[in-house]
């Protein structure tokens, strides 16, 4: 479903999406939406995975062996498991 948006933008960025538009053969809306579409893909949140860079990067397990994973178990716990 389409949804009409208004907004400003500075008028040098809206000519050089204008003349994209025309050298491209293409809509104004197009050159807005694949830019907007290529932003958030590459820069921002997806919609399927939620996550930051961040915490992609920092994601997933600590390898350990299981008599090291006793040993830490064993300690004295801050917090009660």
């Amino acid at each position: 479903m389409r949804q009409k948006v208004g907004t400003a933008i500075n008028a040098r960025l809206l000519y050089r999406a204008k003349l994209l538009a025309i050298q491209e053969q293409k809509h104004l809306n197009e050159i807005i939406e694949e830019a907007l579409e290529q932003y958030l893909s590459e820069n921002r949140i997806k919609s399927k995975d939620c996550l930051s860079p961040a915490v992609k990067s920092s994601k997933g397990c600590i390898p350990a062996n299981a008599d090291l994973v006793k040993k830490v178990l064993e300690e004295d716990a801050f917090f009660e498991v």
